[in-house]
């Protein structure tokens, strides 16, 4: 998958899972090495959202929040690859964050997977795994429910 795939593999997730806005939080969490498209991914999803402004990873930040027009609901987008483990969340209130108007991004899910999985009731994980494919530029996207 190149760029735009990616970007449209987003959108057509959030195509499926937007009917449940407004009843539970959906969180993806997104797992794959560095560079392979997690930011890349959360672009076309706030895209599909139709939210105008420019996403960059919150890598430095943790995490950035973008409202949709009209205030909808809201995509937060949180990098966790400074976290050491998942009691980090809590430090950012991750609790708090799981309302029915809040869409979740989380790249480097895998580091704090545990603290994600408690708040399965209260939200649908979508499990996203991007992987190099074997040309340049080419992915390989996978996802789940758990």
């Amino acid at each position: 998958m190149s760029s735009e795939n990616t970007q449209n593999f987003a959108k057509e997730l959030w195509q499926k899972y937007e009917i449940h806005t407004g009843s539970r939080a959906i969180v993806f969490a997104l797992d794959g090495p560095m560079g392979a498209g997690k930011t890349v991914f959360t672009k076309g999803l706030a895209k599909a959202m139709g939210i105008k402004e420019e996403i960059t990873s919150p890598t430095y930040d943790l995490e950035h929040s973008y409202n949709t027009l009209p205030n909808t609901y809201y995509l937060i987008h949180i990098d966790a690859w400074r976290m050491e483990n998942s009691k980090e969340l809590q430090g950012i209130n991750f609790a708090k964050k799981i309302t029915d108007k809040s869409i979740i991004a989380i790249e480097w899910a895998d580091r704090v997977s545990d603290e994600i999985r408690k708040y399965s009731e209260d939200a649908i994980i979508v499990w996203v795994k991007i992987n190099y494919g074997k040309k340049e530029n080419e992915r390989n996207l996978t996802w789940d429910i758990v």
